[in-house]
């Protein structure tokens, strides 16, 4: 779509493998009524510390969408720019971000590839504003870091990375842009789209590390992996990445299925230790990973954490995870006797801690599934061909944001109902 949104999310990508609470964002001043307002949920991850208050900040990078010619290489930060606001609740929660005014001039960039005027490209930030003073502090090249980032849209899943594009003026059609803010969903992929402002844009909270750290550094993100920059040791995010699972850990009615792959410098491995709370997870060449099956699992139940260990050689990784919260499908009820042509409406309750669902039908020769990233607890299907007996299927799930361990946690939820001519 744009030159930036092409590059720059392969290179992530290559690097990262890629609430039920309430509360709101509050400005310090209220600047008349917004230009736009993103909304959201903040969920800590498992393993995530969280003490004292979380700040958000918007902040703009110009280098990431600039023209060609512009001085400095692609990715290069220039200037951070934030728009700041508080976040006042508990975790995790729900979030409005209003923004009440353009990006500031220094913001914006000339753009390039046929693209006309000027833009900017920005990314939301959590963090812990470590000296007080009100605001996210960038990192001088040869400074430490003062704040704690600890959540950053642009890190996820496919489907749950985010950033907001502001344009001055009208753009090709094709790109989707429209002269001031867009909102960019799936910005790790090649199926990155312009999607409506009211998209709900998850946000993870974690711990934070020179991975979230980097995005306040003046030398340029992931400069710090190559160079002494900002004070961020990219040595260690190196070694630790050596070592990783990736995979899903899932839950249907009472029915447990692990699938694991470990990798040891990006290569698989069949002979490592692997152990769910403690329980031997072996090996099985039919699924080439570390699996087993339960039928009525005591390892597993909805909403419970659960801990992954890892051991090859010397080396060892340990991660704490959780299973979405127990939830219901309300819609179609057992029965329902749908008519065949006729608009299906799946509703479900939220689960606690989900990120996403993914809901779908089945009926004959009709069917389809859809993953749900908005927030919503409904989707209505076409159910043209559908007939006889239905089955409609709802599984939440947690998706990963730790590089490290790449794993999906998932509680499935399933209906039979009927469908008449």
């Amino acid at each position: 779509m744009l030159r930036q949104l092409r590059g720059f999310p392969f290179l992530l990508l290559t690097l990262l493998l890629t609430l039920t609470g309430c509360g709101d964002v509050v400005s310090p001043e209220h600047p008349g009524e917004p230009l736009v307002t993103i909304t959201g949920q903040m969920m800590p991850t498992p393993d995530a510390q969280l003490t004292g208050e979380i700040r958000l900040a918007l902040v703009w990078y110009p280098q990431w969408l600039a023209a060609d010619d512009r001085e400095g290489p692609p990715g290069v930060l220039q200037e951070v720019i934030t728009e700041d606001v508080v976040y006042q609740g508990s975790f995790p929660a729900n979030y409005r971000f209003h923004i009440y005014r353009p990006p500031p001039e220094e913001a914006l960039a000339e753009l390039g590839e046929g693209l006309q005027g000027k833009g900017a490209f920005g990314i939301l930030l959590a963090y812990k504003d470590g000296n007080g003073n009100g605001k996210l502090d960038p990192i001088a090249m040869h400074g430490a870091p003062v704040d704690r980032v600890i959540g950053s849209s642009l890190l996820g899943g496919e489907r749950s990375t985010f950033a907001v594009v502001y344009v001055s003026t009208e753009q090709p059609a094709a790109t989707g842009l429209k002269p001031g803010f867009n909102l960019i969903q799936g910005v790790n992929s090649e199926s990155s789209a312009v999607v409506p402002p009211s998209t709900s844009l998850p946000l993870s909270l974690t711990s934070g590390g020179p991975f979230f750290d980097a995005f306040v550094c003046e030398a340029g993100w992931l400069t710090f992996l190559a160079l002494d920059v900002c004070g961020l040791d990219g040595g260690d995010v190196i070694e630790q990445g050596k070592l990783t699972v990736e995979g899903r850990v899932g839950l249907n009615g009472t029915e447990a299925k692990v699938e694991l792959e470990v990798r040891y410098e990006n290569q698989a491995r069949q002979d490592a230790t692997v152990t769910l709370n403690g329980r031997s997870i072996p090996y099985d060449t039919r699924f080439a990973a570390y699996s087993f099956s339960e039928p009525n699992s005591a390892q597993l139940t909805p909403g419970s954490s659960f801990e992954i260990a890892v051991t090859l050689g010397q080396d060892s990784l340990r991660r704490t995870f959780r299973m979405p919260g127990e939830f219901a499908i309300t819609a179609p009820t057992a029965d329902t006797q749908a008519r065949s042509g006729e608009p299906l409406t799946l509703r479900w309750t939220a689960s606690e801690g989900a990120t996403a669902y993914f809901a779908g039908f089945g009926a004959g020769q009709a069917g389809m599934g859809i993953i749900v990233e908005d927030g919503s607890l409904a989707y209505t299907f076409d159910t043209t061909n559908a007939s006889g007996q239905g089955e409609a299927y709802v599984e939440a799930r947690i998706t990963p944001t730790d590089v490290e361990s790449w794993v999906t946690t998932a509680l499935s939820r399933e209906r039979t109902f009927s469908f008449v001519p």
